[in-house]
């Protein structure tokens, strides 16, 4: 393992949070979402919109304890009505906010609200009918994230429900893929914004322990980590850079808990199927183990990047 603080530049570009969404199907997962989605943003001083989609019966009928509502209309305005006396109650909490209602898939509805309402940022939990979590995380939820560009943060089953108003320890797990530059410069204007501590991570898989370059492959890991940190920073922000040897979920989870994170923020390509942390698997057992909240966020490759990836397939590799 590597822990070296560093310093880097004040980042710029970081967008705050001015409008939130937090999606709920009202069923067990707002009391473990609100919280959350308050904190940031009260933070950010973010006007906080509340959704609730009504998906089409048939696919409420998967779950075998649903009942079938006899008028959506009548449905409709009962998930309004318990909307809105939250909504006044978060405005009671001076957060401004306000209530979504609509029909359709979620997978579809949610990703048109996002544009529509022009947020930046969509809070979403892994709770939902108790049948059908594998259902609702696998599928909405990973095409929710394929088709919206702004930062998703889920919250898991494994994460309090009492969170600090803000993050002051941030995990950044770093793939050195094409792409990772975007990610990591984000992932460092959100702990600026925060003022919180930061580690870039990197996992390496076991073999590395048995290969005879593998002081080479250390040594130019934690150089890669630390080029993705710019060098002058504000005194208030101390990143570090670590490497781990492992599983990559594995030692994610462990790094996350041992430095008790407040949120991981992942990266997440949602083109590709094949690399360690960008797989829909790898991302979903992080989202449901993490004991804290997962800022997932879309990771797009540059010509500047992708000039960059041609030169890292000249270093030391891991594998």
């Amino acid at each position: 393992m590597d822990d070296q603080t560093v310093t880097h530049k004040a980042c710029r570009s970081f967008a705050v949070p001015d409008v939130i969404l937090l999606a709920t199907d009202l069923e067990d997962d707002l009391d473990h979402l609100l919280p959350h989605a308050e904190a940031q943003a009260r933070a950010s001083n973010a006007v906080l919109k509340l959704v609730h989609v009504i998906p089409p019966a048939e696919s409420i009928a998967l779950d075998a304890k649903a009942i079938l509502p006899a008028d959506a209309a009548e449905v409709e305005h009962q998930a309004k009505r318990k909307l809105a006396v939250i909504a006044a109650r978060m405005r009671a909490r001076a957060i401004e906010c306000d209530v979504l209602v609509r029909r359709g898939s979620p997978a579809i509805v949610v990703p048109e609200l996002v544009k529509e309402t022009g947020a930046n940022r969509l809070v979403l939990g892994t709770h939902g009918r108790r049948h059908l979590k594998k259902f609702i995380l696998g599928s909405v939820a990973n095409e929710i994230l394929r088709k919206v560009d702004i930062p998703v943060c889920t919250v898991g089953p494994h994460v309090p429900g009492t969170p600090e108003e803000a993050p002051q320890k941030l995990l950044h797990p770093v793939s050195l893929a094409v792409g990772c530059e975007q990610s990591a410069r984000i992932a460092l204007e959100i702990a600026q914004f925060y003022k919180a501590a930061i580690t870039l991570l990197h996992v390496l898989p076991r073999d590395v322990n048995r290969d005879y370059e593998s002081s080479q492959i250390l040594d130019w890991t934690r150089a890669e980590l630390n080029r993705l940190i710019p060098e002058e920073a504000p005194l208030w922000i101390h990143p570090t850079v670590q490497i781990e040897v492992g599983t990559v979920v594995e030692q994610i989870l462990n790094v996350a808990e041992e430095m008790q994170a407040d949120l991981i923020v992942l990266g997440v390509d949602p083109s590709e199927r094949h690399g360690s942390i960008d797989r829909d698997d790898t991302a979903y057992e992080i989202i449901t183990q993490a004991k804290c909240p997962v800022l997932t966020l879309r990771r797009y490759a540059s010509e500047q990047d992708s000039g960059k990836e041609r030169e890292r397939t000249a270093q030391p590799q891991s594998r």
